[in-house]
């Protein structure tokens, strides 16, 4: 009993206050719910990261074979216009003065389902180059493609 208390009774019970320390079950299982929503959210931050550097470094290999593209259209000067229309995929091109881009696309590992298409239009409309080339890379079943164009044959 308390001190102070004047009731008195057969079968009481004194309670002593303890000072106890550490978590209850409850206070464990929210903060483990606290942490994996938390983690969650990092995790989420990771996995759209890999699939940004991932499009990226697509985006990078698009950019590189359609340069080599550009760098065959531009050795063939005046004779571009004979490309017109040339695909080219990492197995295969339609003008064997398209091989080395076909080998850039095999070095980039894109896969053999990627393509690239040129397109070669002369300026003054007399069937002879300046022309104004265009050359696209698609991927990803077309999902994705990097356009660029210029001018050749100048």
């Amino acid at each position: 009993m308390r001190s102070g208390d004047s009731s008195t009774g057969a079968g009481s019970v004194e309670f002593a206050a303890t000072d106890q320390t550490g978590l209850t079950l409850i206070e464990a299982m929210a903060t483990l719910a606290i942490f994996a929503i938390g983690s969650l959210g990092i995790l989420s931050l990771f996995l759209g990261s890999f699939s940004m550097s991932a499009q990226n470094q697509n985006l990078t290999s698009g950019y590189e074979i359609a340069q080599s593209a550009v760098g065959v259209l531009r050795a063939n000067g005046a004779q571009a216009l004979t490309l017109d229309g040339a695909t080219v995929s990492a197995t295969q091109a339609s003008n064997t003065l398209l091989s080395p881009v076909s080998q850039v696309m095999s070095a980039y590992g894109m896969p053999p389902q990627s393509q690239v298409n040129l397109g070669v239009t002369p300026l003054n409309g007399n069937g002879q180059c300046p022309c104004t080339a265009t050359v696209s890379v698609s991927w990803g079943n077309g999902a994705q493609t990097y356009t660029t164009q210029t001018i050749v044959g100048y």
